[in-house]
Formats: C-alpha cells, structure tokens, sequence
C-alpha cells in the first residue's frame, strides 16, 4: 500500500535528484508570487486576497491529492513516481506521466490568480515537484509550531496555555474529511491522529495544577483516541492530583484499573500505581495514622500481586533499593500487625469492624 510520509520533518516521500527544470516552472525564481493560506484541517480550503477555493475548485479529485501531497511534504520534493503511485496505486496508466504533468498545469493555472506577481507556486526539479511553503500559511503548521512552543520547558505555563488552547482548537478539526477510499490519505491521518495524541498528553500535563479544566479534558480527548494509553492516564490522574482533587482520582484510577483488567488482564504499570498511592495519600493528608495504614495496605498488596512495588519513601545514601524495599514491606507489616492487635484488645471495636 502507498504511504505518504506527513507532518515528520526531515522526512522525504520520494528519491530526490538535482537536475535541470522542466515542465514551464522555474524553481527558486526569487520571485514573491504573493501568499496564500492553506487549510487541510476540517477540509481543503485554498485562500488569498479575499478569494478562496474549496476542494470541488481545484480541477478534480486527481489535481487536488497532487496539491495535497506536495503541502503534506512541506515544500520537500515529491518525485513524479511516487505522485503517479499515490494516485493510481499500483496500476498507473501507460500515460500517467503525461497526464500527472497534465494535473499539475490545471493546479498552476487554478492557483494563479491568487497570486499577486508571476512565478508559480509550484516547481519542477529533476523529475520532481515541489511547493514553495516559504508562500504558503499552512494550518498544520501552525498548530505544530504553536504546539511545539508551547511544551517548551522554558515557557511559562500562563504562556502557554493560550497557545495550547489555540492548538488544541484547530486540532479538534479531522484532517481532510472530504477524502474518502484514498489508502495513503488514510495513512496520513492515522499518522496526523497519533501526533494529536502525543500532543494532548503534552498539553494535558503542561498545564496541569493551573488549568484543571484543560487538562482533564485533554487528557480525556487523549484517551478517547486510546483507551489503553498510560501516558493519558497517568496525565489524567497527574492533573488531579496537582488539582488537589485526590478523590476523584481515586475514582478515575479504579476506572483505569477496572478497564486493565477486562482489556489486558493485568493491573496498570508501576507508574500509575505510584500515583495511586500519592492520591491514597492526600486524600488523608489531614489524619496521618490513616494515611500511614493505608500506605502499608497499598505496599502489600503491589508485592503480593506484582512483586516489588512503588515505595513511599527515600531509601537514603547506601540503602539499595532491594533492601529499603524490604525495609518498607516490614514496617508494613507492622503497622498493620498494630491495628490488628489494638482492635481485638477492644471488644467493641472490633465487633463494629466485622459488622461494617
């Protein structure tokens, strides 16, 4: 099946060779032939100077994938090739070069006037095409950059906030819906869905502690792609816990937990148990005896069910890790082993206890 490579940078669809142009376009030409924008997300719309083109405007089916192939590429050349095979699969016609040059006169005479000076959009190179992005305001690009700058770890979480959200907002739109039975376009957007994920996991734990709101939906929007993704998760019950909603993420764990198990039949990995056991915690972080007593019920019952499990503590210089483990399951059991004896010594406490 024939897979465009997408938003990646660095990432060529087809072999590339320096030679002469061909085919009336000049590339390089220095010429500003004026900007136009492009959006792909929500639907193919071309605009500039107060026109615009949808996707029935651009000559056909066949010219519009070229134009999308070529933006999806940003500006990296497209060799004739791989064009003919994105468009006819496997089986071009015996006069595919002729007629692909053919769409790609239609797309230079349709984008034409929405330029302001001579010089096309489009170029040619040693049997390759290209677009010059450098003219071209692309809504995926947009998004990426506003995305990328936001997860900068050097930017405020104030600042970034409205960048995400702006990101988000665009990204909320599918890519290309219009395009339906193309394989590579598929492809294309599973590859731009996965990004998405990616980036609302980001997102979600970007602002987590000072936008509760966006970060549980993000992370929510992240796991409605993937139900099974314990980066989501963990993004989600990060943002509760920085949120101080401790219950609720006890809730939403037993929702992980509970969907683990009928899915995977496992348990959710050492990372989200560890946050379990932080949301444990500061649910009862006003009454230290219990929240003491439940850390020695989370710590045995990780090691009867998974072997060494998330600590609470700090082992200390010199301590290994197997033996603070060790360490930490022992005073589990003491903990519990109190409880246990303080009950039965009173009658009454413990008869309220079997009744509950």
């Amino acid at each position: 099946m024939p897979q465009l490579a997408t938003m990646r940078a660095g990432t060529v669809v087809g072999p590339v060779q320096v030679g002469p142009v061909d085919d009336g376009a000049e590339a390089g030409t220095g010429q500003d032939g004026g900007r136009i924008s492009v959006d792909l997300l929500g639907g193919l719309c071309v605009r500039a100077g107060g026109t615009s083109m949808g996707p029935r405007e651009l000559g056909g089916a066949k010219p519009r994938h070229v134009l999308v192939a070529l933006l999806l590429n940003r500006g990296r050349p497209v060799s004739k090739d791989r064009l003919m095979a994105l468009l006819w699969g496997g089986s071009p016609p015996s006069c595919a070069t002729a007629t692909l040059e053919g769409y790609v006169c239609v797309l230079r005479k349709r984008l034409q006037p929405l330029q302001t000076a001579r010089g096309s959009l489009i170029t040619t190179m040693a049997g390759c095409y290209a677009i010059d992005m450098s003219r071209v305001d692309l809504d995926l690009v947009r998004y990426e950059t506003l995305v990328a700058a936001a997860l900068e770890p050097a930017t405020a979480t104030a600042d970034a906030l409205g960048m995400l959200q702006e990101a988000m907002a665009l990204a909320s739109c599918p890519l290309l819906p219009e395009e339906v039975e193309s394989p590579w376009l598929d492809d294309a957007r599973r590859t731009h869905q996965e990004s998405v994920r990616t980036n609302l996991i980001g997102a979600a734990e970007k602002v987590a502690g000072f936008s509760s709101v966006c970060s549980e939906r993000w992370a929510r929007l992240a796991l409605e792609i993937d139900p099974l993704d314990e980066s989501a998760w963990h993004a989600l019950l990060g943002g509760m816990e920085a949120s101080g909603h401790h219950a609720r993420g006890l809730q939403t764990y037993d929702q992980c937990r509970r969907l683990f198990t009928a899915e995977l039949g496992c348990a959710p990995g050492p990372g989200l148990q560890s946050l379990y056991v932080r949301l444990l915690r500061g649910a009862n972080e006003d009454n230290d005896e219990l929240s003491h007593l439940l850390d020695s019920v989370v710590r045995l019952h990780l090691a009867s069910q998974v072997g060494p499990g998330p600590t609470t503590t700090d082992p200390g210089p010199g301590v290994s890790e197997e033996a603070s483990h060790t360490a930490s399951l022992e005073q589990a059991i003491r903990a519990l082993n109190h409880l246990v004896r303080t009950v039965r010594l009173r009658p009454g406490h413990l008869a309220v206890a079997l009744s509950a």
